[in-house]
């Protein structure tokens, strides 16, 4: 049976059930047959584990697992400890694919013997309906001249070529199981390890260059949008893959250096919370950059992205308040706005104390002459009583 899986799909599914239909059908009608769809229920609360069920009984190829809401890269490590395709594939329950995306990759991973194979990918923007190109999947400038390709034949390109993530990638299950290469249980950045170990430990990485998957973002409360939850974890994450690579004697500096800092930068860009900004940007300088060999260098092009240079210097040298300058002051400009939006409170505030001063004062006013026109007539009365 082992033998006529040619893809495990490993699916983690987190209350994605606006999602989920377009996803799995987009699996289930693969032009490649011969799969099994392992689809890890994370303790969702919507109806996210009745679509899985649903689909389960129209398809045999399903398999539902469940566990309590631990994140993704556990319900990953789940799936994947069960699984019995040559291949692997972590999709993510948001997203959809192209027909033939396994089609393609498996045909490339046989026809290469191949442990990893990279694909391109689009972008789905929730918020607008648009779709756009994803460039950062592949990477076409950094492709290297012989494909396939590994950490020694193209060091400075085996780790930034593509992003860090799972979803456009297709990995040989006995090389992952044979380097016991797992997911981390965290929030954030759970697959940083797992994707960058993967690249720079495999013999042979081949490519599709043809957008197989389509990436949805700008979601409603995704992980983006909470970046400063996490950003810790995320630094924590790198300095434990670098760590791991170096042990394994497998530690590309240049290409790791270059996908690290702009992952850094990208996390402290997108962190919205002063206090985490500034604690993270004072626990890299604390030795943590050295860790990462991340440093200022003579040769301005060693960085791919033009200023990352500088910033690798700032990193060293600014206060998290300069730091923050180099970015474009958003700190400072929300300092800004917050003292703008106060000082338009307090004016509303004054105005609306005055208004209540005034009528107060009428209403004083009013209820003394009231007082006054009952005294009278009290007095009248009693006047008449005598008479």
């Amino acid at each position: 049976m082992n033998e006529q899986i040619k893809v495990s799909v490993i699916v983690p599914v987190y209350n994605a059930e606006p999602y989920l239909t377009q996803c799995l059908e987009s699996i289930v009608n693969q032009t490649l047959r011969e799969i099994e769809i392992i689809c890890v229920d994370d303790g969702s609360n919507d109806g996210s584990l009745d679509t899985l069920r649903k689909f389960a009984e129209n398809d045999e190829r399903f398999t539902v697992l469940l566990q309590e809401h631990q994140f993704a890269g556990t319900a990953r490590n789940k799936g994947k400890s069960i699984a019995r395709g040559k291949y692997l594939v972590f999709w993510d329950a948001d997203d959809y694919f192209r027909q033939d995306a396994l089609q393609l990759m498996y045909e490339q991973c046989e026809a290469d013997e191949a442990d990893v194979c990279i694909s391109g990918g689009r972008q789905f923007f929730e918020d607008s309906g648009f779709e756009a190109p994803g460039p950062r999947y592949i990477r076409t400038s950094e492709i290297p001249e012989t494909v396939p390709f590994n950490r020694k034949t193209a060091p400075d390109h085996v780790i930034s070529i593509t992003a860090e993530a799972p979803w456009n990638k297709m990995f040989r299950r006995a090389y992952i199981e044979r380097e016991r290469l797992n997911f981390k249980g965290t929030r954030n950045a759970n697959d940083v390890f797992f994707v960058v170990s993967a690249l720079c430990l495999a013999e042979r990485i081949t490519l599709v260059n043809k957008p197989l998957v389509i990436y949805r973002k700008n979601k409603s409360g995704g992980l983006v949008s909470t970046v400063h939850k996490g950003i810790m974890t995320a630094f924590q994450t790198w300095l434990d893959t670098a760590e791991f690579l170096k042990e394994k004697d497998a530690f590309p500096e240049r290409s790791f250096a270059n996908r690290c800092l702009e992952s850094i930068i990208h996390l402290l860009n997108n962190t919205r919370d002063w206090d985490t900004f500034r604690d993270a940007f004072l626990f890299l300088q604390d030795g943590k950059l050295d860790e990462l060999r991340i440093f200022p260098r003579e040769e301005d092009s060693w960085y791919y992205i033009s200023y990352h240079n500088e910033a690798a210097r700032r990193l060293r040298d600014n206060s998290p308040e300069e730091f923050d300058r180099f970015l474009g002051n958003r700190f400072a400009l929300r300092e800004a706005a917050s003292v703008a939006r106060n000082r338009r409170d307090n004016e509303n505030n004054k105005k609306t104390i005055s208004s209540l001063k005034k009528k107060n004062e009428s209403l004083e006013k009013k209820n003394g002459s009231q007082e006054k026109a009952l005294e009278e007539k009290k007095a009248s009365l009693e006047k008449t009583k005598t008479e």
